[in-house]
């Protein structure tokens, strides 16, 4: 039989005030296997960190290392087995599924592949307007809020009626910040959203990101496992393996003077595989 998981401890009074969010003791679990083979995968374990209003903090590591669970639990798409995840003075990790809605549009995902999020049937007007329908606006509300948003993310409304399949990756992606945007949320949480696009549009969408933060104050949980990325978005970086967090500091620090061997190893991959692709690309020219 599998043990039981610790229970949620009674929620601490936040220790920062000025943290947007804060995450403390973040742990998830999953049994994997059969009837007469259970196995259980301790996915994150004990986590911490804590994020300024208005500032980017990523999440860095191998596949396997529990960062995209962390997201999920944080974008409240999964329960967590133990832990708060503050925003403000609010213990969302604690709140039932009826007291969790008022607080499902100030977090919103960014998924990889905008098109898991979306239905390949919609046009893009309609895959962007979805969560304002949801929510119950009215039309002309939607219209407006759906134009504005496509406007903001850098594309043309005059195409919004084409299918979402119509549109380029790095259009999808931008299609998928604006259906974030529409519901104005406070936290943006990013999983692997550059990963799978060429260095141009990495570039333009990390710009876009950027921007929009600027513009309105948004917070954001980055999950990458490209410390290049990171380099360019993070104030502050933290480093996952096994489900723990094992060094977090700020950019620079971590970038020029990393301590884990987890991080060094990890940017020295990174360095490699610059150097691969620039090796590539010049003998293609």
């Amino acid at each position: 039989m599998v043990s039981n998981f610790p229970t949620r401890p009674m929620s601490p009074e936040p220790e920062s005030q000025n943290a947007f969010l804060r995450v403390s003791g973040l742990a998830k679990r999953y049994v994997r296997g059969g009837l007469w083979r259970e196995r259980v995968v301790e996915a994150v374990r004990g986590v911490d960190f804590e994020i300024a209003a208005g500032r980017t903090l990523a999440l860095v590591g191998e596949s396997g290392s529990g960062k995209s669970t962390v997201a999920r639990c944080v974008a409240l798409l999964e329960k967590s087995d133990a832990g708060q995840i503050w925003i403000g003075d609010t213990d969302i990790a604690s709140l039932s599924l009826s007291a969790l809605l008022p607080w499902r549009t100030q977090v919103q995902m960014v998924f990889q592949d905008a098109v898991t999020s979306m239905n390949p049937r919609f046009t893009a007007a309609e895959a962007v307007e979805e969560p304002l329908l949801i929510m119950g606006k009215d039309e002309a509300l939607r219209r407006e809020t759906v134009r504005s948003s496509v406007n903001e993310v850098g594309l043309s409304v005059d195409g919004i009626e084409r299918s979402v399949m119509q549109f380029s990756g790095g259009q999808r992606q931008r299609l998928a910040i604006a259906r974030a945007l529409t519901v104005r949320p406070k936290l943006l949480v990013l999983d692997e959203a550059l990963t799978g696009l060429d260095l141009s549009t990495q570039g333009q969408i990390a710009n876009l990101l950027l921007d929009l933060q600027a513009a309105h104050s948004l917070t954001y949980l980055l999950i990458s496992h490209d410390p290049a990325v990171v380099g360019r978005m993070a104030d502050v970086i933290a480093v996952m393996a096994g489900g723990r967090i094992v060094e977090m500091g700020s950019t620079a620090e971590m970038m020029t003077a990393p301590k884990h061997e987890e991080t060094i190893r990890l940017l020295r991959s990174a360095r490699a595989a610059q150097t691969n692709l620039a090796a590539i690309t010049g003998a293609s020219l």
